[in-house]
């Protein structure tokens, strides 16, 4: 059933925080210093394990190009916990998302300044997705489940060229992502500058998303558009700092701004226990700042990363996030990585697990 894809980006963007996916919003570059003997090597040991945390998956840019051509593949799996089942609805399963993610990545030199690289990922989905809600016997919420198992695939490019100067860089970024119901085409372009001997980094950019959406089933639910569009623009300016050999600093602020067909085309809303579509503003303006810290071990081989993330936007949302690990490298080849993390979201002013009567501005979510 087409309804299963219900809140299925809101799955993805959870698997995608678990799988560590090449990430599209700018500005997660690296730590880095171009600097000499023991100071390099700490610095190289305190970065190398950046690549195992969420948002932070895409390779550090150096100082210059790469030298040869290299190539990478990893593959991850994500499983969501099913629902307790004194809050599903009668009938609905309990199956959530399964998530197995392929990624592969290429790079190679194209002269003695220029670069090139090419991301490409492809996911498989399976199992159930939440439906809508619905009021039970004592006026508590019930999820309704899509009743049915659903295969879907993704498949996601990125190239970046990277043009390099004695004390930075010029990007040029490009992809394409492909889903039976949905297409996007993005670009972005980054500019790099280093100060104080490469020690201090500020990079900013920007970025453009363009969105075609075209839900399957249309013509067999009233409720579903049959095609839109979305558009977004994005900014971040970061700045970089290294403390000293063994710590370092980076701090995001990003903005984006999204218009055009915003709603979840496959969730429904019970009002006055009537189903009706989902539907949200058509303007979305988001504000993020992240703030990384890394600090080296040399006695220990290890690494203490600790991130803290806060998200605001015009929907009445903000949300914070704090993460904390332990990098411990073991005969060079092995590395065990325990991490905490803690988020809370407060909730879009126009959500509600379902609504006795249409609000008058006809949000309802």
């Amino acid at each position: 059933m087409s309804q299963a894809r219900s809140l299925r980006r809101s799955a993805k963007r959870r698997a995608a925080k678990q799988n560590s996916k090449a990430p599209r919003t700018p500005g997660d570059s690296r730590v880095s210093s171009k600097t000499t003997g023991q100071r390099r090597r700490s610095l190289a040991a305190l970065t190398a394990g950046a690549l195992a945390l969420p948002g932070l998956a895409s390779p550090a840019v150096a100082d210059s190009p790469n030298t040869r051509p290299s190539a990478s593949y990893r593959y991850s799996t994500y499983q969501e916990d099913g629902i307790d089942s004194s809050k599903l609805a009668p009938g609905s399963t309990d199956e959530r998302y399964e998530i197995d993610t392929h990624q592969l990545r290429f790079s190679s030199p194209v002269s003695s300044r220029i670069d090139f690289s090419l991301d490409v990922v492809h996911e498989t989905m399976s199992g159930a997705s939440p439906w809508f809600v619905e009021r039970g016997p004592n006026g508590e919420p019930l999820q309704v489940m899509s009743g049915a198992t659903i295969d879907e695939e993704r498949t996601d490019f990125l190239g970046k060229l990277n043009f390099y100067r004695d004390n930075g860089r010029v990007s040029i970024l490009g992809g394409i992502s492909d889903e039976k119901d949905y297409q996007s085409l993005n670009g972005g372009l980054e500019w790099e500058r280093h100060f104080n001997e490469k020690n201090t980094t500020l990079t900013t950019g920007v970025g453009l998303s363009l969105d075609d959406i075209e839900p399957t089933d249309a013509d067999l639910f009233a409720t579903r558009v049959s095609s839109e569009d979305k558009k977004s623009y994005s900014a971040f300016l970061t700045l970089s700092q290294v403390l000293n050999r063994h710590s370092a600093i980076q701090s995001t602020l990003s903005y984006q701004n999204s218009s055009g067909f915003l709603s979840d085309p496959y969730k429904l809303v019970s009002v006055g226990g009537v189903n009706v579509a989902d539907a949200r503003p058509d303007d979305r303006n988001m504000i993020s700042w992240l703030t990384r810290y890394r600090r080296h071990f040399e006695g220990l081989d290890g690494s203490f990363h600790a991130d803290y993330r806060f998200y605001i936007d015009d929907w009445d949302i903000n949300s914070h996030t704090v993460e904390i690990a332990w990098y411990q490298n073991f005969f060079r080849t092995v590395k065990l990585v325990p991490n905490a993390r803690y988020y809370s979201q407060s909730e879009e002013d126009f959500y509600s697990p379902f609504f006795d009567l249409m609000p008058t501005d006809g949000y309802v979510s």
